[in-house]
């Protein structure tokens, strides 16, 4: 059934007075001349449950605050709202018995804090829920608040023969047709978790396939070989290494059984002529390494200028239509340019992915992260050489010292098999050099792998969970009857409004919203504001009954319409038409009684009075909606009742 929620009383107040306008009836109208305050007394019951209402100069500088009674589900609420000031964007929840203060509540959401539309939402029974939608490219959010559900609840004035529940407003587009859904269970918490999960692993999806692509592309630029190359060749390095390390010992054998006696300055020596040929080995690599990298970096600030000057032509100069050629200054009247090429160049016109501003945007992202990580591999590639180049430096200058040392204690026999020694240590150097550069080259294409399969591993839970959520809505399809009935009760109020020309009447099963005799709702103003008002009033009212009568329809069993006849016309049909709308209300009141309210703001009483309607009476005189305030046009001065009766 219908979610209760029902007003049963609003407070005014000013500095100097206090008026209580209560709704005790299942139809309450409140009737007086324009401009006596109706549509000001709905704006201010908005007001009162946290919504943003649009209120008049009397309001805004008199009213100090509004105190309303209000039936949330099961609860009894009190809520008080100032109208200006700091505390503006605060509720005062009160004690319905003593009127204490029980807390007080934002009326926008605070990280960390329980909102008023938290608290109402709460109380009716209704999901609070968040809707998955992108922005920039990543997984966000779109809180659904009591504000957003009241849109379903008070027709506006302003909007009464424009627009239904906000339906051309392209920011509550997702909002509105998700409320639907979850007033009528078409969707779920569960599905809609399942469609926000959805929404972030994939674009967690994105993200990962553009750091491989990222990722790949620089080690490519970096250094050509791919992965399985580099495996064999440090196959290769690591054969010729085992080779080059026995000729080393042998060496080293000989030379230590040659001369027992210098065994200790020959061991000196060749730690230092191993430490220095390593390092120089090392220096190399390191100095190759930095130029490949340096190389990288040049390449991608090169493209990052010529992106930067090809989206600055094309922003500064497309907006001009060139008569003359910029160069030579002849005409270009008389040439023949064909359609989307430049009358300048006659080349064809750049694609929308070159101009448009968020693809030049993407691409400059890329390139600046890219030059970014370029940028960090080289400088820390740079501390590398600086340190391996001091270290060259020191080993040399130590082995120089110690091999002077030795030549002058056994130049004929030891010295000459230190050049051998020498070479083979600078062999071995070298390959080990090159298994280290070959070793740091397949941890970086590791990552890579690493990355592709997070990507695979997420695209594995993406496919799962589409399938759970494709499951889920498949359950929630049975209750798409429910948008049939609607249809059957919005088609009967429209034949009992007996508006003109209205042959078929449905609810679009794809975006909820009336269509009559095939035509969307915008599309009825050329009919007139008649039309549409009478369609959105039933609509209205048909989705209220649905509520009524079905009892797991969470629609709200509150209907505040503003002058539901101001756009009929004056004409006996059009009166006629304005009876049968208040007929309407009338045969939902005998049905459903106190299970439903209506709050009914119209220039003129209701032309049926019934004992289920209330009226409020409002004039620019002694009832004037703001206590204590007249009407502040010229002849209207206050005057007591008695003499405005006279």
């Amino acid at each position: 059934m219908a979610t209760h929620l029902r007003f049963l009383a609003l407070t005014v107040t000013t500095a100097t007075a206090e008026t209580t306008y209560r709704f005790d009836q299942p139809v309450t109208v409140i009737s007086g001349p324009s401009g006596a305050g109706k549509s000001s007394l709905l704006m201010l019951l908005k007001h009162a449950v946290g919504g943003t209402a649009v209120l008049t100069p009397a309001v805004r500088d008199h009213v100090h605050s509004v105190l309303a009674s209000v039936v949330v589900g099961e609860q009894h609420m009190i809520l008080k709202r100032t109208i200006s000031g700091d505390r503006s964007d605060r509720v005062d929840v009160l004690d319905p018995e003593t009127m204490a203060l029980q807390h007080t509540l934002g009326t926008r959401a605070e990280e960390g804090q329980v909102s008023l539309s938290d608290d109402l939402l709460n109380a009716l029974g209704f999901p609070r829920e968040k809707i998955p939608t992108t922005r920039n490219g990543k997984a966000t959010t779109l809180n659904l608040t009591f504000t957003n559900l009241f849109r379903y609840v008070y027709l506006e004035a302003s909007e009464l023969d424009f627009q239904v529940v906000g339906h051309r407003d392209n920011n509550f587009k997702k909002q509105r047709k998700t409320l639907f859904e979850l007033m009528l269970g078409l969707t779920t918490s569960a599905v809609m978790e399942l469609e926000r999960q959805v929404n972030q692993l994939t674009t967690d999806l994105r993200k990962k396939e553009a750091e491989e692509e990222n990722v790949g592309a620089f080690l490519l630029a970096t250094d050509p070989r791919t992965d399985d190359e580099l495996r064999t060749e440090l196959v290769g390095l690591r054969d010729m290494l085992y080779n080059a390390e026995a000729t080393l010992r042998t060496l080293r054998t000989e030379v230590s059984e040659t001369s027992a006696a210098d065994a200790v300055l020959r061991g000196d020596l060749r730690a230092a002529v191993q430490a220095a040929t390593a390092a120089t080995q090392e220096v190399l690599a390191a100095r190759e390494l930095v130029e490949a990298r340096d190389s990288v970096v040049a390449q991608v600030e090169l493209d990052l200028r010529r992106l930067e000057r090809s989206a600055t032509a094309i922003d500064q100069l497309s907006p001009f239509h060139f008569v003359v050629c910029p160069r030579c200054a002849q005409r270009l009247e008389a040439r023949t340019v064909p359609e989307d090429h430049c009358a300048v160049c006659l080349q064809a016109d750049p694609t929308e992915e070159d101009v448009d501003p968020a693809a030049v945007r993407e691409a400059r992202n890329a390139l600046e992260q890219q030059l970014q990580d370029a940028r960090e591999l080289m400088q820390a590639d740079a501390e590398v050489l600086r340190r391996a180049r001091d270290r060259s430096s020191d080993a040399d200058f130590l082995a120089t010292s110690l091999r002077r040392q030795l030549d002058a204690q056994t130049r004929d026999v030891v010295a000459p098999r230190f050049d051998a020694i020498s070479d083979a240590s600078a062999r071995v150097a070298a390959l080990n050099a090159g298994i280290d550069a070959v070793l740091h080259l397949r941890d970086s294409w590791a990552r890579v792998r690493s990355i592709a399969q997070a990507a695979k591993d997420i695209t594995a839970r993406r496919k799962a969970a589409n399938a759970e959520l494709k499951t889920r809505k498949a359950e929630s399809d049975t209750r798409r009857s429910l948008v049939s009935d609607l249809s059957r009760l919005f088609s009967t109020t429209l034949v009992e409004l007996n508006l003109p020309w209205e042959q078929s009447a449905v609810i679009d099963p794809a975006t909820y919203l009336p269509v009559v005799d095939s035509t969307p709702f915008e599309k009825l103003q050329a009919s007139g504001g008649s039309l549409q008002a009478g369609v959105n009033i039933a609509y209205h009212l048909a989705l209220l009954e649905c509520g009524l009568t079905h009892p797991d329809v969470l629609v709200p069993s509150i209907l505040i319409i503003d002058t539901p006849r101001k756009a009929l016309g004056s004409n006996p049909d059009d009166q006629e038409r304005g009876r049968r709308i208040y007929g309407r209300f009338k045969a939902l009141t005998d049905s459903y009684g106190s299970r439903l309210q209506l709050i009914i703001a119209d220039n003129d009483t209701a032309p049926l009075p019934d004992d289920a309607f209330s009226t409020i009476e409002l004039d620019y005189y002694t009832r004037p909606m703001v206590p204590g305030v007249a009407h502040p046009g010229p002849g209207h001065t206050a005057r007591t009742e008695d003499e405005y009766q006279a």
